[in-house]
């Protein structure tokens, strides 16, 4: 299971998130009602907990082996994370609430300060309890969230507890998701809250510090083929959910996605050479991965700015498609196309400071 490719990045995990990625530029476009989005957001939130716990749990090896200090790691690895995630987001922020004021929609400026601070699922979920042009972002707050809450811990306790931990976090977390729930909140806040957003992070967590432990079974073909059905079907819940009526609790949807997606990245892992791996290894796919983060924060902004400007529903009537089928032909390329801008003539700029730029986490006289 220690099998990574000669950069040092696990396989198939780039080419995961480029999945990801576009899954939510299709559920805002082509599939609206469906969960696909949802899901691809858990799955985000899987990967993120495999690679930054990863990354914690190392630091804190190195802090017992006495190769480097608490305050040092923990201060290496929130600059790194301020690189990576800070300036697209910020940017594209500023770039939708100027653009709104011009319009004179200034709407979202009594809010700024939840976004500013990477609080917006509270606000969403708790306060509003409504979506907006540009709430697809709450998910980078959950995020951010665990690295504000988790990277302490994990840093500061015993290595051998970080299992522990991860599995005390699911559990706690379901339990308050099931206590929310039964309290009469609704699925908005319940979607939101950082504990959904944790339980999936800690899965993740999980697989990197037990991944010698991980079941090999998982890398057979068949358990693929149920796993996908498995997705599919919860993809398409909500549609059952309006026309049928048929309910689950939150907390057993919790349970189910996280098993689904948890078993098709322990596939992943368990499966380097399999037919999946050589899928997501390929060129298009691994190059969404790269662009991946700036594609979700930007792609929801351009199809609304898409939808004001120009005649989608004359084109849609004009070439016999549906109008979701047209917007997506529209977003989907237009959104590469300045994620990938501002990727290479932004993003990477602060990218390239990681290293530059980095702070004495394993400097111990």
């Amino acid at each position: 299971m220690n099998d990574r490719r000669t950069d040092g990045r696990w396989a198939g995990l780039d080419g995961l998130r480029g999945i990801a990625s576009f899954a939510v530029v299709i559920h805002h476009s082509l599939l609206r009602g469906t969960d696909i989005g949802g899901l691809s957001v858990f799955l985000f939130f899987i990967l993120s907990g495999f690679l930054i716990t990863g990354i914690l749990h190392r630091a804190r090896l190195k802090i017992e082996a006495g190769r480097a200090r608490i305050g040092a790691a923990l201060s290496d690895f929130w600059w790194r994370r301020a690189l990576r995630i800070f300036p697209a987001y910020y940017l594209w922020l500023a770039i939708w609430v100027t653009s709104e004021a011009l319009r004179g929609d200034r709407s979202m400026l009594p809010e700024l300060g939840w976004y500013l601070t990477y609080t917006q699922n509270l606000l969403i979920g708790f306060v509003t309890y409504a979506w907006g042009d540009f709430t697809h972002v709450w998910s980078l707050a959950v995020e951010q969230q665990y690295y504000v809450f988790f990277a302490p811990l994990v840093v500061i306790l015993p290595a051998k507890l970080h299992t522990r931990l991860m599995i005390g976090t699911i559990l706690l977390c379901l339990i308050l998701i099931e206590a929310l729930n039964l309290d009469g909140f609704e699925m908005i806040s319940l979607y939101t809250a950082p504990i959904t957003g944790f339980v999936f992070m800690a899965a993740g967590a999980l697989m990197t510090l037990e991944i010698d432990r991980l079941p090999t079974a998982f890398g057979s073909p068949l358990v693929l083929a149920a796993i996908g059905p498995a997705i599919v079907a919860l993809a398409c819940y909500p549609v059952a959910e309006r026309t049928v009526g048929f309910h689950l609790p939150y907390a057993v949807l919790v349970i189910a996605s996280v098993t689904a997606l948890s078993g098709l990245m322990i596939h992943v892992l368990a499966r380097p050479d399999g037919a999946l791996v050589r899928i997501l290894e390929t060129r298009p796919l691994k190059y969404l991965g790269l662009i991946s983060y700036g594609l979700y924060v930007v792609h929801l902004p351009i199809g609304i700015w898409a939808a004001r400007m120009l005649p989608l529903d004359a084109w849609a009537a004009a070439s016999g498609l549906s109008e979701n089928v047209v917007e997506f032909l529209v977003m989907a390329p237009a959104s590469i196309a300045v994620a990938s801008l501002s990727f290479f003539l932004f993003e990477a700029k602060f990218l390239a400071l990681k290293d530059r730029g980095r702070r004495a986490a394993v400097a111990v006289p």
